[in-house]
């Protein structure tokens, strides 16, 4: 028997050590799921994406992760192994096996620990401008000149402040217009909400994280490392990881979408959806 149903499903599920608000379309005995799991400072990067026609016939779920939108806070700090943990629970609450993780920045790093941790569940990953670890050269300017200064505004308690500066130095000065037009007039203000855990806890966890050949050699899972075509004009240090990775992975390749940057699942998430759609075996 086929499952039709493509309504979207939407609530909290308990994996444990905290309780994630998840959003679910698509067949349940659908052949692929794809698993949208969001990038640091505000869990909807990937709200837009989630609609998007290109991945109908997957199950699609979106996650907001521990610390985001309406899960929970966690009482202390959080790895991204825990964090790559957490997800693959509620992979699991959720009577899924196999899943194609899609991930953003930081989430592409807690996507290849999940891939190292949980072998059997990853079936794939689409990892978009992974947060720069291993890190080249440019990733020393871009936490002189952005990270600093953010965490400089965090130390005043300006996370407003904090919260335009990173995404100023990540995703450019036009960051705001493309959020704005995709989340919603009041989207700044739900993000700075997001990013007050991001600020706190996740940038650290970032920097704990590391990934050396030796671990890098057990990513069996295929992988599409993505930049963006514009990201250069902003900062180099996504560009710089994404070669490094594609030398590290066992079955890694790397395309650049032009006409996008780090936010490129706002920027473009018709495209991207695509991108993904066609990683993804049908």
């Amino acid at each position: 028997m086929t499952t039709t149903d493509t309504a979207t499903r939407h609530g909290r599920i308990d994996v444990g050590d905290a309780e994630l608000e998840y959003w679910d379309r698509g067949p349940h005995d659908a052949t692929h799921t794809v698993f949208l799991v969001h990038a640091g400072v505000f869990g909807e990067w990937f709200r837009p994406m989630f609609d998007e026609p290109a991945l109908d016939g997957f199950r699609v779920v979106r996650v907001h992760r521990a610390g985001y939108g309406a899960s929970s806070r966690p009482p202390g700090h959080l790895t991204l192994a825990d964090h790559a943990g957490q997800c693959c629970r509620l992979l699991r609450e959720l009577g899924i096996r196999r899943a194609h993780w899609i991930g953003h920045s930081s989430s592409g790093c807690i996507g290849l620990q999940a891939a190292i941790d949980d072998v059997d569940l990853i079936a794939g990953l689409v990892l978009l401008e992974p947060a720069p670890n291993p890190a080249g050269p440019s990733s020393q300017v871009l936490a002189r000149e952005v990270v600093g200064p953010a965490m400089a505004a965090v130390g005043a308690g300006d996370f407003a402040q904090a919260t335009d500066t990173f995404l100023s130095g990540v995703d450019g000065p036009g960051y705001r217009a493309v959020v704005t037009a995709r989340l919603g007039e009041d989207a700044f203000d739900r993000i700075v909400r997001d990013a007050t855990f991001f600020f706190t806890d996740e940038i650290r966890a970032a920097v704990e994280w590391n990934l050396d050949p030796g671990r890098a050699s057990r990513v069996t899972a295929p992988v599409l490392l993505v930049t963006g075509g514009d990201s250069a004009a902003v900062t180099r240090a996504y560009d710089e990881t994404a070669t490094i990775l594609a030398g590290m992975l066992p079955a890694a390749r790397h395309v650049v979408v032009p006409g996008v940057s780090h936010g490129m699942p706002l920027q473009d998430p018709a495209r991207i959806a695509q991108l993904v759609a066609d990683f993804v075996p049908r």
